[in-house]
C-alpha cells in the first residue's frame, strides 16, 4: 500500500510548494482537495485552467508523486434543483480534470442533513445525483467513490447497501474513512466486512468522542485501532493508497508542517512494517 497526503493541509500554498513539501517527506502520492471548507480553499475546482492542470502533471513527474484522487466534496442532495445541478456540473468538471491529469478516482459526499430534513427524501435526491455522476465517470474511465460523513444525509456504511440495491454497484465505489464511523460509534469490523472489496481509497484520520461532540486528532491520538484496519485491508487484498487527511488543527492541535508530515507518515509506515 502506498502512502498519500491530502493537499487540504496546505491550502494556502501554491502547487510547487506543497508538492515539494510532500515529496521531501517521503510520500508516494498526493490527494488533491477540491472542496471549499470554512477554513480552507480548494487546489482544483471548476475554474482550474488547462495551464494549471499541466503544472500539476509536470510537478507530479518532477517530484515522483502519483495523483491518487481528487476530493470533490460538494452538496448533491439539495432540494433546490438548480443548485444541485450546478454542483453536479462542478463534480463533472473535476472528473474532466482527473482524466487530464491521469488521476483514477474522484470521491464525493452527499451534503449535510439539516434540522427539519427528511433523510429518506434527501437520499432519493442523492441517489439521482450519484447515478448521473457515476455514469459520467464511467464514460471518462474515472472511478467514483462515495464517502459517508458524520452529520450528512449519507453517513453510515449501511447506506451503501441501500444505494447499491437501488442503483447497482457499477462505478459506485467506497472511499473508506473510519473516522466518520468512530465519531458515530459504529462497528469498524462490520464496516470492513460490508464494504470489503469495493474500497478503492482509504482516508487515514483518527477520531475521538461521539457526534455532535467529537474531534479528529492526529493519527494515534484518537480511539481508532488502525492496526486492525490494516490487517483487515491486507486480508481483503487492498492495494490502493492510505491517504492521510489531516484536520487536527481545526480542533486545536498545534504542530509545525514538518511535524505533521513526518509524524503522520511515520505512524502509517510503522503500521505497514
Amino acid at each position: 500500500m502506498k502512502i498519500s497526503f491530502n493537499s487540504v493541509t496546505f491550502y494556502q500554498d501554491k502547487y510547487e510548494v506543497f508538492f515539494k513539501k510532500i515529496s521531501e517527506s517521503s510520500y508516494d502520492a498526493i490527494e488533491l482537495n477540491a472542496e471549499t471548507l470554512p477554513w480552507a480553499t480548494p487546489h482544483v475546482d471548476d475554474q482550474t485552467s488547462n495551464e494549471d492542470l499541466e503544472k500539476i502533471i509536470n510537478l507530479s513527474n518532477k517530484y515522483n508523486l502519483d495523483i491518487s484522487s481528487i476530493g470533490a466534496h460538494i452538496d448533491i442532495s439539495q432540494k433546490n434543483d438548480e443548485d444541485r445541478k450546478s454542483n453536479i456540473k462542478y463534480i463533472k468538471k473535476c472528473i474532466d480534470h482527473s482524466q487530464k491529469i491521469k488521476c483514477p478516482i474522484v470521491h464525493i459526499f452527499s451534503g449535510e442533513l439539516k434540522k427539519g430534513d427528511k433523510k429518506e427524501e434527501k437520499l432519493e435526491i442523492f441517489y439521482d445525483s450519484v447515478k448521473e455522476i457515476s455514469e459520467y465517470g464511467f464514460e471518462k474511465e474515472i472511478k467514483i467513490a462515495l464517502e459517508p460523513i458524520v452529520g450528512h444525509v449519507f453517513h453510515t456504511y449501511h447506506d451503501f447497501e441501500n444505494i447499491w440495491y437501488k442503483l447497482g454497484e457499477d462505478n459506485i465505489w467506497v472511499n473508506y474513512d473510519p473516522s466518520h464511523y468512530e465519531a458515530q460509534k459504529l462497528d469498524i469490523k462490520d464496516s470492513l466486512n460490508i464494504l470489503g472489496k469495493k474500497i478503492i481509497n482509504v482516508h487515514m484520520k483518527d477520531a475521538m468522542g461521539k457526534f455532535p461532540y467529537f474531534q479528529f486528532p492526529p493519527l494515534g491520538k484518537g480511539n481508532i485501532d488502525f492496526k486492525f484496519i490494516i490487517k483487515e485491508l491486507e486480508r481483503l487484498n487492498y492495494n490502493g493508497v492510505l491517504s492521510i487527511e489531516y484536520e487536527a488543527q481545526v480542533f486545536g492541535w498545534e504542530f509545525s508542517e514538518e511535524e505533521i508530515l513526518k509524524n503522520n507518515y511515520q505512524f502509517v509506515k510503522n503500521l505497514l512494517n
